[in-house]
């Protein structure tokens, strides 16, 4: 299913540069195209948005969000992404026109904002021309860890889906 979410909402999705975690997954889940345009890819492996900007994200790590979370009810999964955003367009690239959704057998995923492990929001700079940028993404599941897992990736008319596991 494919959604759009407006800059304060996409503020909530995505955060803050910096902070990069790395998690081996237990296997290698699989990207499926839904649109033409997209490139299929696996975790951790960019996927082509077209116009000369990639999407990477790292394989989905299990997390404890902090007492303070948003969008998280305690007996829920949580999982925590790095998404790296390069931009080898023309012009400068506004990330509110990048969404991202989960969703876990049939089932959407919360986005879900966590000071306390630094994922604080989107970053509201532009990434310029030939620049990247990384941020952390998380997502809270009434599922349990190996349940089914798609990650979709909405960027004006191609979408994509990393299809996995939940860790």
């Amino acid at each position: 299913m494919r959604f759009r979410l407006g800059l304060a909402a996409i503020a909530l999705v995505l955060t803050a540069c910096g902070n990069s975690q790395a998690a081996a997954p237990a296997d290698t889940p699989e990207a499926t195209e839904t649109s033409a345009a997209a490139t299929a890819a696996n975790f951790g492996a960019p996927v082509d948005l077209g116009g000369g900007v990639t999407v990477t994200i790292s394989a989905p790590a299990a997390f404890k969000p902090g007492d303070f979370a948003s969008n998280y009810l305690p007996g829920q999964l949580a999982d925590l992404f790095t998404i790296e955003v390069k931009n080898g367009g023309k012009a400068a690239l506004d990330l509110s026109t990048v969404a991202f959704s989960a969703t876990t057998g049939g089932n959407f995923c919360t986005d879900l904002l966590d000071g306390d492990n630094g994922i604080n929001g989107a970053p509201t700079d532009p990434v310029a021309i030939g620049g990247s940028i990384s941020f952390k993404y998380a997502i809270a599941c009434d599922a349990k860890a190996g349940d089914p897992l798609e990650l979709g990736i909405a960027f004006g008319d191609i979408n994509a889906a990393l299809k996995g596991t939940l860790a």
